[in-house]
């Protein structure tokens, strides 16, 4: 049954891709700039990234400018990346100020190179800290700042005590007060205006973009499975090995909690790998548990498994979500703010459970390994790079 349920999705957006292939690019042509710290390979750098590819595809001219000489994704030839090198900040605020003066009057005379050789920028969109406190300083209506996270609890807002939190308040409305803001989630917008105060001028929502055309094909890539999962019958959690996010320690008691005999695998690196392999161990799964490293590639490694977890305790979106469903794998994920429960609306919110209850996710495992659910395709067209791209270009008056 599950076989069946994934040929066919594979066959419908075989489909759906073929027809976006043949899109006419759209007119007229636009330039649009992409601010970013950095192309390291991570979610937020990869939606750039996306986006400017899906740019390219209807027909625009792409610049992307980077704060941090870092560049660990392929990218299209014809996308011009511009390092900033940048001045560094002092530990003395005064220096600090100098050196964000400066780094403004750097930004501008690269925009002022990058239109010279390539004409004029419709639309400019910043992502991510460092570069967005350089273009807060701008006052440019081109300019929008794209929200990756859930500030408040990415940055401990909600948690800290009254003093850091009135400091981190006040630096992140100094950033985005006034200024046009898109989350790439309503939730992220939400957590803006109600836990960070800041009021901006504009709130938009905009979903993060995937090409399901080559989401198929790496999926369909050769993949050898770790020993233990040959027989496609394992449980897939993709996250970096950070507990205070993506909280591995929740996904392996409820592993164990659930008495599945199944392998749960988990792909990633981080900083806090010995104290998950430590987990494991106190649960007593370390022959059930495959902690089976980085994958450059791992969507092979979806499409084999049987579900795919997200225990986090935030996310700004949840792209590995939309990517396991399109492969036509199903997943389970904690209902944590924003991005999950946004993603499996309607027909598949049977699919989320809440955040850090371990009973809840391990009833949820054992419940799908036996049933996995339908996924519902149609809802997943909104997140498609072509349809987000435009809503992108609609930001150009």
């Amino acid at each position: 049954m599950i076989a069946q349920h994934r040929q066919g999705s594979v066959v419908a957006y075989n489909c759906c891709c073929a027809q976006l292939l043949t899109i006419m690019p759209s007119s007229p042509s636009r330039h649009v700039l992409l601010a970013i710290d950095s192309l390291t390979g991570r979610g937020a750098e990869k939606v750039v990234v996306n986006l400017g590819e899906a740019l390219l595809q209807l027909g625009h001219r792409v610049s992307i400018v980077i704060y941090e000489d870092i560049v660990e994704f392929e990218v299209d030839a014809r996308i011009r990346i511009h390092r900033l090198q940048p001045a560094v900040r002092g530990r003395i605020r005064l220096l600090s100020r100098l050196t964000d003066n400066a780094n403004v009057r750097q930004f501008k005379a690269l925009l002022g190179r990058i239109e010279a050789e390539q004409g004029r920028v419709d639309l400019i969109l910043s992502a991510l800290p460092r570069i967005d406190r350089i273009l807060s300083r701008i006052k440019d209506k081109r300019i929008h700042h794209v929200i990756h996270n859930a500030l408040s609890l990415q940055n401990g807002i909600r948690k800290n005590g009254w003093r850091k939190k009135l400091s981190r308040i006040w630096h992140a409305k100094r950033m985005y007060d006034g200024r046009q803001i898109i989350g790439v989630s309503a939730g992220v917008g939400e957590d803006l205006q109600t836990f960070v105060k800041v009021r901006p001028a504009a709130l938009r929502t905009i979903y993060n973009p995937f090409h399901f055309d080559r989401l198929l094909s790496l999926a369909a890539e050769p993949f050898e499975p770790p020993v233990g999962a040959e027989a496609s019958d394992y449980i897939l959690h993709i996250g970096a090995f950070t507990l205070k996010q993506k909280r591995q320690d929740v996904l392996i008691e409820a592993f164990a909690a659930s008495g599945l005999s199944c392998n749960l695998v988990l792909l990633g690196k981080g900083r806090d790998e010995a104290k998950i392999r430590d987990i494991i161990r106190r649960c007593g799964v370390e022959d059930r548990v495959i902690l089976a490293g980085f994958q450059a590639n791992p969507y092979p490694w979806i499409r084999h498994a049987r579900l795919l977890v997200l225990s986090s305790d935030y996310e700004g979106f949840g792209n590995v979500l939309v990517e396991a469903m399109v492969i036509g794998t199903p997943v389970i994920s904690t209902d944590c703010p924003a991005g999950p429960g946004e993603i499996l609306a309607g027909a598949m919110s049977d699919s989320l459970v809440a955040v850090g209850d371990v009973q809840a996710l391990a009833q949820k495992m054992k419940a799908f390994h036996a049933h996995p659910p339908r996924i519902d395709t149609q809802s997943l067209d909104r997140f498609a790079a072509s349809t987000v791209a435009d809503e992108y270009l609609k930001l150009i008056s």
